[in-house]
């Protein structure tokens, strides 16, 4: 090893192969912060190294001191992960073989998105005088083992997780510009160094500066063999950077000529789906996206992204399906997605949210069940919120059991509000009291309590709780319901307490809201579950509701996207109830927005499925709900 600084890593490092190997050889190029003690606790040796900008020859002149058969070369940032020894012992046995490729795991972002890259990377091979490291930065010595007749350089099952490219890491180095320095250095020496122009474009590449990495791969990719390692790298990062740059046209033949050489690259198959879905031709997406699931992940071959052929692609396809109005294969597409990896968030976001909103939640239940180690408090922060406003209460009861069991922690609101869903209102509004004489300052519990009065029309109790928050939006909102307050409240004040009201079941107060707010209150700003939540109240509630809009708008039909969602809404709405909309028919139309289309064409058809004038079954409308806001997102 060559090490500077790195008290941070270096202990983790050196756990991680100390009894693997015979002896230890760090070497030092100005350590101030303990790290050559660590390497002494070891039991390493430590050779203070010269820094002259050249990590070949830093490795090298450690090399030097090497007496074992066969060397291994690590990076303080680096760890073995799950080496066995009896297979290392018997790679090591095999005749002719000079050197050996492992597959390098490249944490990359932020550390708890558990994102990576990945590449493979020579770093254990022979101690032998001809097998040296080239290359200023980036340097490796698989070159100089192919250049030894007789030689074999082969692959391995090995694997070493790298921390180095981690956000916080690139910071705190500041990596980028040391690189730089170097790279530019070496590439005054030799113009046409490739793997100098290569490693640039790189920098460039990793600090999103896409024009200037773009114009350094173009012209490797014109002047290399497809052949040469690497290659397939270029042309992976010369259509990503044309992809961003939003060069189409270039973008696509970059991709279509990598696909001649590398047919089974899925990465590269990933990002034309993703060019094609920018580009509307959808179905020729997902085709594609197909494609790169077939071929899987291919991290052991190629330098690939996390998820590639796995869990992301599934997650894409998904996002296409639903795009394509076909959600029970979005559905299954996300499921797949977390079958590879449970807490990937963005296919866990969309499969609670579908899943809710088709009112399968025994999709979920199982899917806990199956999974209930990698349930973690993230995933639990986007479901909870889902379940109470989709008031999926089998799903809440299997939630509260697992907490019982100590598989999470939930909050002890939960089972209150639990208790409200099953209409148990008196024992929920004595648990409430007890909970908040415990926690007086927790104002959600107030607003709990303060729905719980609505709940019961205890108006008095309703005052008195809101009277506890009167400097907050509550005390307004109280004076607007009991017709005493005419002045405009905010729309995210109203959604918040529609939430809490449908959260309870206080269905009367729903209807009393929307009459005292028709105007303010924007019903497709509020999460498209909570309307299933409010599918879910009694048939007289909803048609009250209905009511209100169609005298709202009765002498005034919709007029742009916002209100044509709001058509669809309370088309759902009715329909959920057996009954129609009451709203103007002719309307005139905008040109240029599907959704008024779609709201009009909905409405009437729910009028021809009333009147039993439509011979065959439509589209769910709450698909139609999720493409909308979709479409907005």
């Amino acid at each position: 090893m060559i090490v500077k600084n790195e008290a941070a890593h270096l202990e983790n490092c050196l756990n991680s192969v100390h009894s693997l190997v015979s002896e230890m050889i760090i070497g030092d190029t100005g350590s101030e912060d303990g790290s050559t003690d660590i390497a002494r606790r070891f039991g390493a040796h430590v050779v203070p190294v010269k820094w002259e900008q050249d990590f070949a020859k830093a490795r090298n002149a450690v090399l030097e001191q090497a007496a074992c058969s066969w060397i291994l070369v690590l990076d303080a940032d680096e760890e073995a992960v799950d080496w066995d020894p009896l297979k290392l012992e018997k790679l090591l046995s095999v005749r002719n073989a000079y050197g050996y490729y492992m597959q390098m795991v490249s944490y990359v972002g932020e550390a708890d998105s558990r994102e990576f890259i990945t590449d493979n990377v020579c770093r254990l091979f022979r101690n032998d005088p001809r097998i040296r490291f080239r290359g200023r930065i980036h340097e490796e010595v698989s070159q100089s083992i192919l250049e030894l007749p007789d030689s074999k350089l082969l692959f391995s099952n090995l694997k070493l997780h790298h921390y180095g490219y981690l956000q916080s890491e690139i910071n705190k180095k500041d990596k980028s510009k040391r690189n730089q320095s170097i790279i530019q250095k070496a590439l005054e020496d030799d113009p046409q160094d490739f793997m100098m122009q290569y490693a640039l474009a790189t920098e460039y590449f990793q600090m999103e500066e896409y024009e200037e990495a773009v114009n350094i791969l173009l012209p490797l990719l014109d002047n290399k063999e497809a052949g040469l390692g690497h290659v397939s790298d270029l042309y992976l990062k010369a259509a990503y950077c044309l992809y961003m740059l939003r060069d189409d046209k270039h973008a696509s033949v970059v991709i279509q000529k990598g696909l001649s050489h590398y047919g089974d690259f899925s990465d590269l198959y990933e990002l034309q789906a993703q060019l094609l879905q920018r580009q509307d031709k959808t179905m020729d997406a997902y085709k594609t996206l197909q494609t790169s699931l077939r071929i899987g992940d291919v991290s052991s071959i190629y330098s690939s992204s996390s998820g590639s052929g796995t869990y992301r692609t599934h997650y894409l396809a998904g996002r296409l399906c639903e795009r394509l109005l076909n959600f029970q294969g979005a559905s299954d597409h996300y499921e797949q997605s977390l079958s590879f990896r449970p807490d990937y968030m963005p296919a866990w976001v969309e499969f609670v949210a579908v899943e809710l909103l088709m009112e399968r939640s025994f999709r979920l239940t199982n899917f806990i069940a199956k999974h209930p180690e990698s349930i973690n408090q993230k995933q639990l922060s986007v479901l909870i919120p889902s379940v109470l406003n989709a008031r999926a209460v089998e799903l809440l009861k299997f939630l509260l059991f697992g907490s019982e069991c100590g598989r999470f922690t939930l909050a002890p609101l939960l089972k209150i509000l639990y208790l409200f869903q099953n209409d148990e209102d008196e024992h929920a509004h004595h648990k409430l009291r007890e909970l908040l004489r415990e926690s007086p300052c927790d104002q959600k519990l107030v607003i709990y309590l303060w729905a719980s009065a609505w709940k019961r029309l205890d108006m008095k109790d309703a005052r008195n709780i809101a009277g506890l928050l009167a400097r907050g939006p509550l005390a307004s909102v109280q004076q607007r319901l009991e017709g005493e307050n005419k002045q405009i409240l905010s729309s995210s004040d109203l959604s918040l307490v529609l939430q809490i009201f449908i959260q309870v079941g206080a269905w009367d107060a729903v209807v009393i809201l929307y009459r005292e707010t028709c105007c303010e209150l924007c019903w497709t700003n509020i999460p498209l579950l909570l309307l299933s939540g409010l599918s879910q109240a009694p048939a007289y509630i909803k048609k009250e509701l209905c009511t209100i809009y169609e005298n709202q708008h009765r002498e005034k039909p919709p007029q742009n996207t916002a209100n044509y969602k709001e058509l669809l809404v309370f088309t759902w709405l009715a329909l959920s109830c057996g009954t129609i909309l009451n709203v103007p028919s002719s309307i005139a139309l905008p040109s240029d927005h599907c959704m008024a289309y779609a709201g009009t064409a909905y409405c009437q058809l729910a009028k021809a499925a009333f009147y039993q004038r439509l011979p065959c079954e439509f589209p769910d409308l709450r698909w139609i709900l999720r493409a909308s806001y979709a479409a907005d997102s």
